[in-house]
């Protein structure tokens, strides 16, 4: 198929300040209300001299699953899944797989499907996408996209992935499996993230842990992978929102979860909000917004190809917490520069090292770096919170 048309069914995401894909800031049996403010209930004055304490309404959802698994009517929408993978030979791999769909003329639906992998061991990086026009499923109840041997796909078990990179030296395959060991969870409590009024609101759960097993194939020949995954499904109306991001996923070695993205402006890159989720080992959850979490890149790396200048490691702060972190890229170069949108963004996993209220800690990542390019950030009409 010709991408002429691809590329005027994407018309609307080259003026992405979300993009693709992640990131990060990464389906409903009814139609839900917005939310709208809960007063404060404080209960009736007991007998004892002391008040009673003030108690705080429980955020009600406004996103519900399974339902809220299947495609929206949104002008955005992602299906997004990055993980840590281990062949049978020491091999060691990270890889970020998105499915984008926009909307699009009736029947049709335009989906971009963009894939990276980081051979840690070689030093290798590969990226690819894939863009089509698929028919409109009106009664699909999760991700169903199939272009061109890729394939994303809910089953009743899990996530069935397939993609491969042929621009390399050496052509690479992978087909994975992911299988929740977790609940998901609505981030900001209720499943909508108010960003602040420059950046808008995005409806977006995540599935924190992920257990996926497949293959990896190469000049090597075929090999079982396995590892732990990480998957976001996020939509509403940020595509014409000018803003940037930087987000980040953590998976800790002793159970618990983290993530956490701080949105800004290009102009200056002044800061617009933070938000944020810890999940602890026990399946606690803890909602962060605001001055809760920072992100700060003390290095710099730029790109051979598109010549975007990204930091590059990076020192993450959650101060309710008590972490402190420092992030570092297996590969500098995890650049996506899509042919199809025109814009790049740098998404790649990372070693996680730090403490939490003194105490060590370890895991792995993903780090998620949109805005960066200057191609991406044209001035846009700033949209309404968007609408289910």
């Amino acid at each position: 198929m010709s991408l002429q048309p691809i590329r005027l069914a994407f018309s609307l995401l080259i003026t992405l300040t979300t993009i693709v894909v992640l990131l990060t800031i990464g389906c409903a049996a009814e139609p839900t209300a917005m939310p709208t403010a809960i007063p404060t209930q404080t209960p009736v004055p007991t007998s004892t001299a002391k008040p009673a304490p003030t108690q705080t309404p429980t955020p009600q959802p406004l996103v519900f699953l399974p339902a809220d698994e299947a495609p929206h009517d949104a002008p955005i929408e992602w299906w997004y899944f990055n993980g840590m993978l281990r062949d049978d030979v020491g091999g060691e791999y990270g890889y970020h797989f998105v499915t984008f769909q926009t909307e699009g003329a009736p029947g049709v639906v335009p989906h971009l499907l963009q894939a990276t992998l980081g051979d840690h061991g070689r030093g290798v990086h590969y990226a690819a996408e894939r863009g089509a026009l698929l028919p409109e499923q009106p009664d699909a109840r999760s991700v169903d996209a199939e272009t061109g041997g890729w394939l994303m796909r809910a089953g009743p078990k899990g996530y069935d992935m397939r993609f491969h990179f042929d621009e390399g030296e050496v052509p690479v395959a992978l087909e994975l499996r992911a299988v929740p060991r977790r609940d998901p969870v609505l981030h900001g409590g209720t499943g909508l993230v108010h960003m602040g009024a420059e950046a808008g609101s995005t409806y977006y759960y995540s599935r924190t842990r992920l257990h996926v097993t497949g293959w990896i194939e190469d000049a090597e020949g075929r090999r079982p992978v396995t590892g732990p995954g990480w998957m976001d499904h996020q939509w509403g109306e940020i595509a014409s929102r000018r803003i940037g991001w930087d987000w980040a996923s953590v998976q800790f070695d002793d159970g618990a979860d983290l993530m956490v993205a701080v949105v800004w402006h290009p102009d200056g890159r002044r800061h617009l909000s933070g938000h944020g989720t810890y999940l602890e080992p026990d399946g606690t959850v803890k909602y962060l917004e605001g001055d809760d979490v920072s992100i700060n890149g003390h290095g710099s790396w730029t790109s051979p190809e598109t010549g975007v200048e990204y930091p590059m490691g990076w020192q993450v702060g959650v101060a309710p917490m008590g972490l402190e972190l420092e992030l570092t890229p297996y590969l500098e170069q995890a650049e996506s520069a899509s042919g199809i949108l025109g814009v790049s963004y740098w998404e790649g996993a990372v070693s996680v090292e730090g403490r939490r209220g003194g105490e060590p800690v370890s895991g792995w990542g993903f780090v998620e770096l949109v805005g960066y390019d200057p191609r991406q950030l044209e001035v846009t009409t700033p949209s309404p919170t968007p609408e289910r």
